[in-house]
């Protein structure tokens, strides 16, 4: 599998990142892990459980959280958890989380001092001025995501070992258009024959080559795309669910909500408390975290 040809058109995103320290009774299920997150561990051991795998991080070790399956992740001692880190994704075409598709292990037992210092770096970064957050802190989430890749010599499967197809990065110039016109126009009312006439082809016509370049019907990819870019404001601002809906292109609240749980396997609701639980407006602020009062959360 070619992996250089796939980052290339691949955008990466830093969504968060936080320094925090859980108390002994913390622990956060989720139906399904929502975004990737790199996690740190600085004191204490946590127990993470990512589908069917499970493991327990010490002092030292990088948990790496795919997006996708369901999570649990608990304090695993009688001691306060203290953990660095980030939530994050590498979108291919806008919609496509290529985190969610790379053969990562669940915790990196033996990190370099790089990609610790990177961590540390890109909380760092996100906690200094504007500029700082703005241009530094994604800079090094990215690298220390390269980091990661090369230190667990990670690879996305192939077509037969993928849950879904993958996609052809050569992409046919019609194929683009309708990306562009997608990642314009995603807040307006969209049909397949908007899509069509954007690529100059019948909708029938690119209906089949749409599916066979990229996996997936013209309107899926539109559903995904206005999706992806939901969670990203659900988590990286305050704006009310339904305005973020409207925004990004849905008729109405419900129907929403009932694409957000389907994509995701949460609901929007449920996504922005998980974010607001890793966050305050300031260093040593108290928050709480889903069923764990005693959490103290330094982040911005």
């Amino acid at each position: 599998m070619d992996l250089v040809g796939f980052w290339e058109d691949a955008a990466s995103r830093l969504y968060e990142a936080y320094d925090v320290i859980a108390g002994p009774r913390w622990r956060l299920e989720l139906d399904a892990q929502p975004y990737g997150e790199v996690w740190l561990i600085r004191e204490g051991s946590c127990s993470v459980a990512l589908g069917a795998q499970q493991v327990v991080a010490e002092p030292g070790q990088v948990a790496l959280l795919r997006p996708g399956p369901r999570r649990v992740s608990a304090n695993a001692g009688t001691e306060p958890l203290s953990l660095a880190g980030f939530g994050c994704g590498v979108l291919l075409f806008g919609a496509i989380d290529l985190l969610g598709l790379l053969k990562l292990p669940l915790v990196l037992p033996q990190p370099s001092d790089r990609l610790r210092d990177l961590i540390t770096g890109t909380v760092a970064a996100s906690q200094a001025d504007r500029t700082s957050r703005a241009f530094r802190a994604p800079a090094l989430a990215e690298l220390a995501l390269a980091e990661i890749v090369d230190l667990a010599q990670a690879d996305l499967p192939d077509g037969a070992g993928a849950a879904a197809p993958l996609p052809d990065v050569e992409l046919r110039p019609e194929v683009r258009a309708v990306l562009a016109h997608v990642a314009q126009h995603f807040g307006e009312h969209l049909e397949l024959d908007d899509l069509a006439r954007a690529a100059h082809l019948s909708p029938k016509h690119l209906a089949r080559c749409f599916r066979e370049t990229l996996g997936v019907t013209p309107m899926a990819y539109v559903r995904r795309y206005r999706l992806t870019h939901a969670r990203e404001r659900l988590v990286t601002t305050d704006l009310p669910v339904s305005r973020i809906a409207a925004d990004t292109g849905f008729a109405d609240l419900a129907h929403f909500s009932r694409a957000f749980r389907t994509q995701f396997g949460v609901s929007p609701r449920i996504l922005r408390t998980h974010a607001r639980a890793l966050q305050s407006t300031s260093r040593s602020a108290r928050t709480s975290f889903p069923g764990d009062p005693d959490v103290v959360s330094t982040h911005t």
